[in-house]
């Protein structure tokens, strides 16, 4: 069921959560959920539309990255996972009271991680994210049902023709899984969801059936995996633009950005790798060794059927949510990380100092200010500006928080803030055309909003240090550098290398045995 395809205005029938009682295991509360499907369908709702959540909540702490890779291919699947070393600021922290049905446990723990698969309803469409998609998506959600959202991404740039490898994705696309499985601090949550809407021509019956289905196919017994290397043997990497063409890209733009007619003032150019390997890459194996990589960062996959996956470890908010609450994040200017503390703080210095940096960082942060304070009483900045380390690299940030008037200005707020100059450039629209004239390659959902939308909460990462994972035809690795007055086009070549390393090496470079030399193909 599509939910874009309906009326906005008219609110749905209900919008319900059930908690069944407290089980050991995952087989156990797939016994239970199925019972109470049973249940269901011997007494259907009155109403002609609804979304009803069943969560059975779980003793053991069980990773959901892991359940997500049990269920091996079963399609449309999500995931996302909040920074955990900052789960007591502005991250995925969503405390929940859990009551089991009699009403008399109550649990409060803090959401890690949410894997899911199968669509309860999902929202997609091939024009650009409006208003009224916005509004579409919130008629599911409420609330007094904090844990029903919707998880997705949004394209970079809405009005560019999409590729064939982004086809599946359309210009945005969300789904509220049918059946999701929550990672909890010292415990764990499955559930399942039902939506349907006669209105839609998908009714309560036509929903059950569909789920059943999904249960049928779903794995309860969940096997710890190891976030090391794959091993996988890389058979060519090409990179377009190559380094050639990456050349003469970043020298047209220091050519507009230093004429004193264009007011271009920054651009963000980006390159796609074409990783190549001799078996398939599994996306969610590889994604759990990105969680090694990056605990201070967002981890998400997006996978609809018949389409790839796109993964990334994202260190970059966009914006979070919380009632009126929001904050939102300028990171900019990228330095490698020291071998030693010595060598780290001069990087760091170096990196404070550099007038280059000290622009680009500016630009971010000033322009996100000035997008917030649209639609808030007060911003506040703080700190303005400092170092955040992540474990291969280090960047300029500074945090902002602010109040909205309303919360209808969630969606203006999205809206503006993305594409930030950090993916983009300053002004928006000169940096996105000279993008769309210069870049030989459809971004898709790279660089664009990827998160969920709640009842009371949303939250949005910036879809950067991310891959397209595509069966038979190995990855597509993306990553951007931001050109201001004084870049260098060689630099901002080694900097493109540095941050795609952290997903390179999980992979291993190597020729494979019994293999020609010749096979090795490495284009720069």
């Amino acid at each position: 069921m599509n939910g874009c395809e309906g009326d906005p205005k008219l609110p749905v029938g209900s919008i319900e959560t059930r908690t069944l009682t407290v089980v050991p295991s995952p087989s156990k509360a797939m016994e239970r959920l199925n019972v109470a499907i049973r249940e269901l369908k011997c007494s259907p709702p009155p109403l002609t539309s609804g979304i009803l959540r069943l969560q059975v909540p779980i003793e053991e702490q069980i990773e959901a990255i892991e359940w997500l890779h049990a269920q091996h291919d079963n399609l449309p699947r999500c995931f996302f996972s909040g920074r955990r070393s900052r789960a007591n600021r502005n991250g995925f922290n969503l405390l929940m009271d859990i009551g089991n049905e009699n009403g008399d446990t109550s649990f409060t723990n803090n959401l890690v991680g949410v894997a899911g698969v199968g669509s309860a309803v999902f929202f997609q469409q091939l024009h650009p994210f409006s208003y009224h998609d916005w509004r579409s998506i919130k008629r599911f959600l409420s609330p007094k049902c904090p844990l029903i959202r919707a998880y997705g991404a949004i394209r970079f740039d809405a009005t560019a023709n999409i590729s064939p490898e982004w086809k599946a994705f359309g210009s945005f696309c969300f789904m509220v899984p049918q059946v999701e499985f929550d990672e909890l601090e010292g415990s764990s949550m499955l559930a399942t969801t039902i939506a349907w809407d006669n209105a839609l021509s998908w009714t309560w019956d036509e929903a059950i059936r569909s789920l059943e289905t999904t249960m049928q196919q779903i794995a309860s017994v969940v096997v710890k995996l190891k976030k090391e290397a794959s091993g996988e043997s890389i058979l060519s990497k090409t990179h377009v633009p190559n380094k050639t063409h990456w050349d003469l890209a970043v020298k047209k733009a220091l050519q507009a950005i230093n004429t004193s007619t264009s007011e271009l003032v920054k651009v963000v150019l980006a390159r796609s790798s074409r990783i190549l390997t001799a078996t398939n890459i599994d996306p969610i194996a590889w994604l759990a060794c990105l969680q090694v990589e990056g605990e201070d960062a967002y981890q998400f996959c997006l996978q609809p059927p018949n389409g790839p996956a796109f993964v990334g470890n994202t260190p970059e908010l966009l914006f979070h949510r919380k009632w009126l609450s929001i904050s939102s994040e300028a990171l900019a200017a990228t330095r490698a990380r020291g071998e030693s503390r010595a060598l780290d703080l001069q990087i760091e210095h170096d990196l404070l100092s550099s007038p280059k940096d000290h622009l680009e960082f500016t630009v971010v942060r000033e322009n996100i200010q000035n997008k917030l304070e649209s639609v808030c009483d007060r911003v506040v900045v703080e700190p303005k500006k400092t170092v955040r380390k992540l474990p291969r690299i280090q960047h300029l940030y500074a945090q902002l928080t602010g109040n909205l008037r309303k919360e209808d200005d969630e969606f203006e707020i999205l809206s503006s803030l993305h594409p930030t100059p950090a993916v983009c450039g300053l002004p928006k629209e000169a940096a996105r055309l000279f993008i769309s004239e210069t870049e030989m390659f459809d971004r898709g959902m790279y660089a664009g909003p990827v998160g969920w939308f709640g009842g009371g909460e949303s939250e949005f990462a910036v879809g950067i240090r991310s891959a397209l994972v595509e069966k038979d035809s190995g990855a597509l690795i993306y990553a951007g550098a931001g050109i201001v007055e004084g870049s260098n086009p060689s630099s901002e070549w080694d900097e493109l290398e540095l941050k795609t390393s952290q997903c390179t090496k999980l992979l291993q470079l190597e020729v494979p045995r019994h293999s020609n030399v010749e096979n090795l193909e490495i284009i720069y």
